[in-house]
């Protein structure tokens, strides 16, 4: 059955985006609609105008970044049903302490404690309904674990929506394979992009995903979309190469090989931290190049991913000074709303890197962060240190005002729509 969706189905904020039948932005969504644009038709003999008919959007059609338009619609749906909190809950992507779901030890029950206000993962799920959990490496022991974790958790998990958590962890490969017993090794980005075979990339993530879909998770916070061109940033061997037409190739190939095995691949880390010093887990790096000089580098892996379909992007803790100075571009409006959104042309999902890392935590401690990330564009948020603290300083925000309502349904709604498309992923991979 043909839908009808609304312009501003997912509209509000300036820098946010509206999706429409090929996924462009409806500038009209916000503006001013009673001035008729340049040659619009004018009504004659005083015969009031008549409104054009709603276009009839097939369902089935591609949104650019992964569901259908059918799917972005009955997440909308959803979202609209929800409740403040559990919208809010959506919207985060929070680590917890223990290996196992529901009885950790009495160490890892006092950090939940801390975080969450309850001992275990499990309780932590079942109070909020969180969009999806992140595996920190201090929960990954073994196969056969993570696996049993993850039943727990998807067990417990399951929202108003019914739908699946996204569980997510590194496991780019090379030095950031946090499973390694039970699975096979996943090599470097660098050894795979030296083969410069993009079928390899295609079977090593389709691999990699296949394995991981059966233990439970649904997402990995990869590839690596950043170039290190002579060796000087931190990056190192999770780049696929110093040649960025390469890297690109590789980019692609290895998104297109998570979304066949089931797995949401996530981009990182926009807009590049491959041509900068300094470590984003500690201090805050700093990007002196212009838009353009940025456009001509760094940022042509993400393009090309944000081109081929990339469902999720992960925003870097790195400043920008010629967009927006002192900034982490995590929490820059500019660049999400300006450089990712507008100028790159991404609909879908932006989520932050580690809300624990040096220059978010440090600065603006959990709750500041976290309202920060969304206003800033990000759709999910990621690992909050104290989440429950998050969630709190995110209801006061949309309760005063602070985050618009359109903000946070626009956000909810990409992960919902996100979490409709990784069932239907992991349905067809079998």
């Amino acid at each position: 059955m043909a839908l009808l969706l609304a312009a501003t189905a997912l509209g509000g904020l300036s820098g946010c985006s509206v999706f429409g039948s090929d996924g462009a932005t409806d500038n009209t969504a916000s503006g001013d609609r009673s001035k008729p644009s340049a040659g619009a038709a004018k009504p004659s003999n005083g015969a009031a105008a008549s409104s054009p008919p709603a276009p009839v959007v097939d369902p089935e059609a591609r949104s650019g970044w992964g569901p259908t338009l059918g799917e972005i619609e009955q997440a909308r749906a959803t979202v609209v049903s929800l409740t403040l909190d559990e919208k809010i809950a959506l919207v985060l992507m929070p680590g917890f302490w223990g290996y196992d779901g529901t009885d950790p030890t009495p160490a890892e029950a006092a950090q939940n404690e801390l975080m969450h206000g309850v001992p275990s993962a499990v309780d932590a799920v079942t109070a909020r309904p969180y969009g999806g959990l992140f595996l920190r490496p201090e929960v990954i022991g073994d196969a056969d674990q993570i696996q049993s974790l993850a039943t727990q958790l998807h067990d417990a998990g399951d929202g108003p929506d019914g739908l699946p958590l996204l569980i997510s962890m590194d496991q780019e490969g090379g030095v950031v394979q946090r499973l390694k017993e039970g699975v096979a090794v996943v090599p470097s980005a660098a050894s795979v992009g030296a083969t410069g075979d993009p079928a390899y990339a295609h079977e090593v993530a389709r691999d990699n995903g296949r394995t991981l879909l059966g233990l439970g998770v649904t997402m990995v916070l990869a590839p690596v979309a950043d170039v290190d061109p002579d060796g000087s940033s931190v990056i190192g061997s999770r780049a696929y190469s110093s040649n960025r037409k390469t890297a690109a190739e590789m980019v692609v190939a290895t998104v297109e090989g998570y979304l066949e095995a089931g797995v949401v691949p996530a981009v990182k880390h926009f807009p590049g931290l491959g041509t900068v010093t300094g470590d984003s887990h500690r201090s805050l790096p700093i990007q002196d190049k212009s838009v353009a000089q940025l456009e001509r580098t760094d940022l042509r892996t993400f393009a090309a991913a944000i081109d081929a379909g990339a469902p999720v992007i992960m925003t870097a803790h790195v400043a920008v000074p010629q967009i927006e100075a002192d900034v982490p571009a995590s929490l820059s409006a500019e660049v999400i709303g300006t450089l990712l959104r507008d100028r790159l042309g991404f609909k879908g999902v932006a989520i932050t890197d580690s809300q624990g890392m040096g220059p978010v935590h440090g600065p603006y401690g959990p709750a500041e962060g976290a309202i920060r990330s969304l206003l800033a564009g990000n759709d999910l948020i990621l690992n909050s240190p104290k989440p429950d603290k998050a969630f709190r300083a995110l209801r006061r925000a949309v309760e005063s005002g602070r985050i618009p309502q359109e903000r946070l349904d626009e956000a909810a709604t990409r992960v919902e729509a996100l979490r409709v498309y990784q069932q239907r992923l992991a349905s067809a991979a079998g």
